[in-house]
């Protein structure tokens, strides 16, 4: 009974071994197989790359007929399109179709064969089979048009959705999907007429809406597509002016074409309409005001503020209508004190009738109003004062201790400035308050002649979050570097921060009286600023026609200075501005043309545009 146990384990011993030796024989197969399929695929996709289409078509033939795998038979057929074996691809095809009625994919390819053989009939026919086999479910359709689209077969695929519109169990439209198509096609009017139905249907895709016209309009280099959607949506406004969606989707649209007057027109509508708009036409109103389009930010403005004092946003339209006309008396360069004393009353005024942020912000105004333009800074350091002492907030006293020190060193008093500026600095550390305290306190260093303590916080300031500080910092440094290097005494360098602490003041003839003597006697660095100065006078003076000569002569001789596109673009503005439009696009082409690095060429761009229109 032993020996019979003992020979049942030896032989169970022996079977394991074979056994393991199979297994292990077998495993071997597999990976040689393995390596042997992965040399084969390196080698037909190597063909395939070097565009060898003969050899790498037997080669993923080849692997079909051993793995059956799908894609190795689509590359196969690609390579006979390439060759234009279109008969043997016809042939392939068929045979794969009849095998696999419910490949979309190869049925598409092979009406495509047909097709690119010249058998258009045999296309037709089997396109028009295709159609009436087309199930009802809406992912068989979507995958059938998928097919199509990968062709580029646009009208095919349009063709299935259009019927599969008409026959799905979920009853989906494709209203997309065809916008896509029509869009892919360039028929804009019709992709924008299925985008607004997709909306219609579905009111959430207003957001997913403005991004698919935002997508088409980032392409459109001639705007033509811009013009195309301006109409459809004017038609859709005006055919059902009680959807809110298309005059909302029309108020979006105006504003990326800096349409700002229709924007604010059709938001009045709305709110005539429905109501509930305040808020949004005050923003609108904003944005107007930081595009420098006073009129309309004053009609915004005004528009809310006539609703009364009962209007919980009466006090933000009170003071915006104000920021407005002060922005716009600053802009239009007035040499009259008469219109800031009118504004002035104004102020003094409506502070009865506002509270909190808005008294603040009119207080802000007030003071740079009375000291920068009717020279009486004594009064405007008061009211900052009295302000001071009223505000809780953190942000409202460091940006009245910044308008403070504005003036203070408007008066010769550096020492106080410079603390009050350092103060803000270190309160408001990482936030662009204290970025803006920092880079004032560099500036008040170059205008004193501390060129070195100046350039150490300049330099970090060229990283700021701030854009429009990043950039200011990154200009004056390249004004204290550049004539450092070419005047190592700093002479020029210190006469012209002294005539630019004079141009602060409002000193203008002090300040010409440099600037002319460096334009006599300076370098090749110093003269183009002191020229950029006396042009930025004249244009304060509303001399245009001076300022525009010596904006010329910058960009005209002096092409290497980093103030030359700069130059270029205010004699645009200028000639623009004046109404010589021909000589505007002149200027701005040439900008475009020769600084098309310049941080202005896409302003640039979107100006000579509205010239052209």
């Amino acid at each position: 009974m032993k020996r019979r146990f003992l020979c049942l384990l030896l032989l169970f011993a022996v079977a394991g071994c074979s056994f393991a030796q199979i297994n292990l024989s077998n495993a071997k197969k597999r990976q040689q197989n393995n390596e042997q399929r992965s040399l084969d695929e390196q080698i037909a996709g190597n063909f395939l790359k070097n565009k060898e289409y003969d050899k790498a078509r037997d080669a993923y033939r080849s692997l079909y007929d051993k793995y059956r795998q799908l894609h190795y038979f689509g590359i196969y057929v690609d390579c006979l399109i390439q060759l234009k074996a279109y008969g043997e691809a016809e042939k392939a095809l068929s045979g794969f179709v009849d095998a696999h009625p419910n490949r979309w994919k190869e049925k598409a390819d092979l009406i495509f064969v047909y097709a690119m053989g010249g058998k258009d009939k045999k296309a037709e026919k089997a396109f028009h089979s295709l159609l009436s086999q087309l199930p009802d479910q809406r992912n068989q359709i979507i995958a059938a048009h998928n097919a199509f689209v990968a062709r580029s077969m646009f009208s095919q695929a349009l063709a299935i959705l259009e019927k599969g519109a008409n026959n799905n169990t979920e009853h989906y439209p494709f209203f997309a999907e065809r916008a896509v198509i029509y869009r892919t096609m360039a028929d804009y009017p019709k992709a924008f007429e299925f985008l607004f139905l997709d909306m219609e249907a579905n009111p959430n895709l207003f957001d997913a809406t403005k991004n698919r016209l935002q997508t088409m309009l980032y392409y459109d280099v001639n705007h033509s597509i811009a013009d195309e959607l301006r109409i459809a949506l004017l038609k859709k406004a005006q055919d059902d002016p009680d959807n809110t969606l298309f005059a909302q989707l029309l108020v979006w649209f105006a504003l990326q074409e800096e349409d700002y007057d229709i924007a604010l027109a059709q938001s009045i509508s709305i709110d005539r309409r429905n109501g509930d708009q305040d808020s949004r036409i005050l923003s609108l109103s904003n944005i107007c005001l930081n595009n420098m389009q006073f009129d309309v930010a004053k009609e915004g403005f005004e528009y809310v503020e006539n609703k009364g004092n009962g209007n919980p946003l009466y006090g933000e339209a009170v003071t915006g209508r104000i920021e407005a006309e002060y922005l716009q008396t600053k802009a239009g360069n007035t040499l009259s004190a008469k219109p800031y004393e009118n504004l002035s009353a104004r102020i003094t005024k409506a502070m009865g009738s506002v509270t909190g942020s808005n008294a603040n912000k009119l207080g802000l105004i007030q003071a740079e109003l009375l000291a920068f333009h009717l020279d009486r800074p004594d009064e405007a350091i008061s009211i900052l004062s009295a302000l001071l002492e009223q505000s809780k907030s953190k942000t409202e006293q460091s940006q009245l201790k910044l308008k403070l020190a504005d003036i203070l060193l408007y008066q010769d008093k550096v020492w106080d400035a410079t603390l009050l500026y350092s103060q803000v600095d270190k309160s408001m550390k990482e936030e662009p308050l204290g970025h803006e305290a920092r880079f004032k306190n560099a500036q008040l260093r170059y205008f004193i002649g501390e060129f070195s303590w100046a350039e150490s916080q300049l330099h970090i300031l060229k990283a700021a979050t701030s854009k429009l500080i990043a950039n200011d910092a990154m200009t004056l440094s390249l004004i204290i570097k550049d004539n450092l290097e070419a005047d190592t005494t700093g002479t020029e360098l210190r006469r012209l921060a002294r005539a630019d602490y004079h141009l602060y003041q409002r000193k203008d003839s002090k300040a010409a009286a440099i600037l002319d003597s460096i334009i006599a006697n300076g370098n090749m660095v110093s003269i183009p600023h002191a020229l950029f100065r006396q042009a930025n006078i004249s244009e304060h003076q509303q001399r245009y026609d001076a300022a525009d000569s010596l904006y010329t002569i910058i960009f005209s001789r002096y092409p290497d200075s980093y103030m030359a596109d700069d130059a270029l673009m205010k004699a645009a503005s200028i000639n623009q501005t004046l109404g010589n439009q021909d000589q505007a696009m002149r200027y701005y082409e040439q900008l475009i043309d020769s600084w098309p690095t310049s941080i202005y060429a896409a302003e640039a761009r979107k100006n000579y545009r509205k010239l052209q229109r």
